[in-house]
């Protein structure tokens, strides 16, 4: 199949534009834009076999085996997240702007594609920068990507702080937070392990909460990912989770760039 017919296929298939083009791009490897005049032909089987694909919801970022974001290329695989705009906008607008990390120590907890600890590297070169996470699988793609863009980011396996032995001036995580029954929630294809979170969605800050105190040097800081269903409770309620450390950190709720409260800052005290 010619690759104009493709587009025209997957066009009239309901399949958005900006999924054709990753499609074209990653995974045919042929430019979309050079796609309406070249004359490759595709099998068929192998076009038709990737369009069922896409109409199941499949990502064409995995598809593509990539995605580009702020400069950065990440790779990506099943075992790790695709990036969201917020938690770009948390580490391209929110800490760039808000939090310089100038020769920091900073660990990326949960670090799955990356993006995080990669895109603090790349902001703040001088800053000594680790990520971490239980899956070795996306610490491969992590790997992957800090060699590619020329990024010096130690990476290290652990299950949440379990396993890490150093402390940092910094630690930043978006780690699992989505509630295990939750509703509405469409991700069918990528990792539970980095989505889910026990019933209400907290049970990765409970882990990490009671051992963040000794992974912290003085006058150190951790910001948090978390849902907007729990974000403000945590941070201020006085049942709140963060209710049993008010003696040790100072807590801080922020709202993203569509004007929920989703991001917590924890300040040692």
């Amino acid at each position: 199949m010619l690759c104009k017919n493709i587009i025209s296929l997957y066009q009239n298939k309901g399949i958005p534009l900006a999924d054709i083009k990753t499609v074209f791009d990653g995974y045919f490897h042929i430019s979309f834009d050079e796609g309406f005049f070249s004359d490759k032909d595709i099998p068929d089987s192998f076009v038709l076999e990737t369009l069922d694909k896409l109409l199941s919801g499949y990502p064409a970022n995995y598809l593509a085996g990539y995605i580009d974001v702020q400069g950065l290329h990440l790779f990506l695989n099943e075992d790790t997240l695709i990036p969201r705009n917020e938690t770009i906008a948390f580490v391209f607008d929110f800490i760039k702007n808000q939090y310089p990390l100038h020769q920091k120590k900073v660990l990326d907890l949960c670090t799955g594609s990356g993006l995080i600890a990669l895109g603090v590297k790349k902001l703040f070169p001088d800053a000594m920068v680790y990520g971490s996470d239980i899956s070795l699988s996306a610490l491969e793609m992590a790997k992957k990507s800090a060699k590619y863009n020329h990024l010096d980011v130690t990476f290290l396996q652990s299950d949440y702080l379990n396993d890490i032995q150093d402390t940092f001036d910094v630690i930043l995580s978006n780690p699992p937070y989505i509630p295990v029954n939750a509703e509405g929630v469409n991700a069918p294809f990528e990792p539970d392990i980095a989505l889910y979170s026990g019933e209400d969605g907290l049970d990765s800050y409970r882990s990490i909460f009671s051992k963040l105190d000794s992974h912290l040097n003085k006058d150190g800081f951790a910001m948090f990912e978390m849902d907007a269903r729990n974000c403000y409770d945590v941070t201020y309620s006085k049942e709140g989770l963060l209710s049993q450390y008010k003696n040790v950190f100072s807590g801080e709720a922020f709202k993203d760039i569509y004007g929920r409260y989703r991001y917590l800052k924890l300040s040692k005290r």
